[in-house]
């Protein structure tokens, strides 16, 4: 085991959260929050906005369910998904329940999709920034694939390449085994690339990740000193899995990688002297799943509730080439 594996999984049993005897009655259910709080501690979210968590706990656990799905969206298709496995907890990325409901109905989508599942005995966690934030998390890995060649399954995170890493917002919460938390990552290169070589690689391992290419929602928006015959070269990359606009505020670079900006903040950037890639949303978030799954399996081993954590094959991104 490496050292960066026996730091993720060594957090100190002082830190671990105490759940209520319901929590602790679903084995599953106990096993797979701690597991995740050594992965990505819920104070390391942005907890002005978002909503993290137990988001829903099944008041009669499911039999004979002892797996794990991971996914980002709760989607109707991934709840079908669900059903159809013998899985008792639901890791999904993004909250199912953002704002207050006023209701839980049948005629609703996603309420229909929470009905369900609690009617099934199937828990949902879901960790979203806190998962953006932690050290190891998905804004590391999407740091390591952007500029250093990674396969996507491993869990270790490439430096190679990188002369300094940094959050551009650094986490104020304190956890062990995460002080270099935060929300996004700035990363110095050793060496300068090309925008064409970040974005060939960007192509490269979606592409490897889905299972179709994703080279056509690879997008550029080009500053002028990067255009021409001999554009400036890149020496500075910062990424934010998902919708970096508020991110990236703090954070200069010659060059920054997410899923989505409006065009606004798209024409701000370039005008500026720094230049963007886009993927789509999703896309810088979805290829980091079978990493959670590799780690949240190997804890849950280690802490004596082996099962099997499936990534979900009916979540994707809702769009799609044409």
């Amino acid at each position: 085991m490496s050292s960066s594996q026996q730091a993720w999984m060594g957090a100190a049993a002082s830190t671990l959260p105490t759940l209520s005897q319901s929590i602790e009655s679903n084995t599953l259910l106990a096993a797979t929050m701690r597991a995740m709080h050594v992965i990505a501690p819920l104070s390391l979210a942005d907890s002005s906005w978002d909503n993290v968590g137990l988001l829903v706990e099944a008041p009669e656990p499911r039999k004979n369910a002892p797996n794990v799905s991971v996914a980002i969206d709760l989607t109707t298709q991934v709840v079908d998904e669900i059903l159809g496995f013998d899985v008792g907890v639901a890791v999904v990325y993004h909250p199912i329940i953002f704002r207050g409901l006023k209701s839980l109905t049948m005629a609703d989508s996603q309420q229909r999709s929470l009905l369900r599942l609690i009617q099934a005995g199937v828990s949902v966690y879901c960790p979203h920034t806190s998962l953006d934030a932690a050290a190891g998390g998905m804004n590391d890995w999407l740091a390591s694939f952007a500029t250093a060649d990674p396969k996507i399954e491993r869990e270790e995170i490439d430096a190679s390449k990188w002369k300094s890493i940094a959050p551009a917002t650094p986490s104020k919460a304190k956890e062990p085994g995460h002080e270099t938390a935060g929300m996004g990552r700035v990363v110095e290169l050793n060496e300068p690339q090309t925008i064409d070589e970040v974005a060939a690689r960007l192509k490269r391992v979606l592409g490897d990740s889905g299972k179709k290419p994703l080279g056509d929602v690879v997008q550029i928006a080009r500053a002028a000193k990067h255009s021409g015959a001999s554009p400036a070269p890149i020496n500075t990359v910062a990424v934010c899995a998902g919708s970096g606009g508020s991110v990236f505020r703090a954070a200069k670079a010659d060059l920054y990688v997410t899923g989505e900006l409006s065009h606004h903040e798209l024409l701000a950037f370039t005008q500026n002297g720094s230049s963007v890639i886009l993927l789509n949303h999703t896309n810088t978030e979805r290829p980091y799943l079978p990493v959670l799954a590799t780690r949240l399996e190997a804890l849950l081993e280690k802490a004596g509730s082996p099962c099997s954590v499936y990534v979900s094959v009916a979540d994707r991104d809702p769009l799609e080439a044409a």
